[in-house]
């Protein structure tokens, strides 16, 4: 039976033995994806979760990925949180037309209004990850697993 998840949920993503890595839901999407936040702090378990450490850290990673991990209880729930400062929900880029002018895109999918050169320049195309990789980043913060150049794409800010 699926497990079931909520946004603002707090989740553990499984680095190393006997460590994990807190996400949380940001958003629930249509389709079976959501925008997931990864923090830095590293917890043992569900009951080992530092809130009050989590509440002044910043994610180290924002991405769209799909609920599989959720779900299947590979990424095990620990219960609701919403942090003091709520994260801005990313704006993209899209073409209606092939070649012709770029239009904000909101993570719904809706298209906003016509951007010029320079927002687009600075906007990225919509992308959904998969939860293997969002694992893999995870990991890969912790020195776990090898840097790839796609975990640049997801990171906030620049890599330490």
């Amino acid at each position: 039976m699926p497990v079931r998840y909520r946004q603002s949920d707090l989740f553990l993503i499984p680095v190393a033995e006997g460590e994990f890595s807190l996400g949380r839901v940001v958003l629930k999407m249509r389709g079976g994806n959501v925008l997931v936040a990864i923090y830095s702090e590293l917890a043992e378990s569900v009951e080992a979760v530092d809130l009050g450490r989590l509440s002044i850290s910043r994610p180290v990673f924002l991405v769209e990925t799909m609920d599989l991990r959720l779900k299947d209880g590979t990424w095990r729930v620990a219960g609701n949180w919403t942090p003091p400062t709520e994260l801005s929900i990313p704006v993209c880029k899209t073409q209606v037309e092939p070649g012709g002018d770029f239009f904000a895109q909101h993570i719904d999918g809706s298209i906003g209004r016509r951007l010029t050169p320079d927002e687009a320049a600075r906007l990225k195309k919509q992308k959904s990850f998969s939860p293997m990789l969002v694992e893999k980043a995870a990991q890969a913060f912790q020195g776990v697993e090898s840097w790839l150049p796609v975990f640049d794409e997801i990171r906030i800010g620049e890599r330490a």
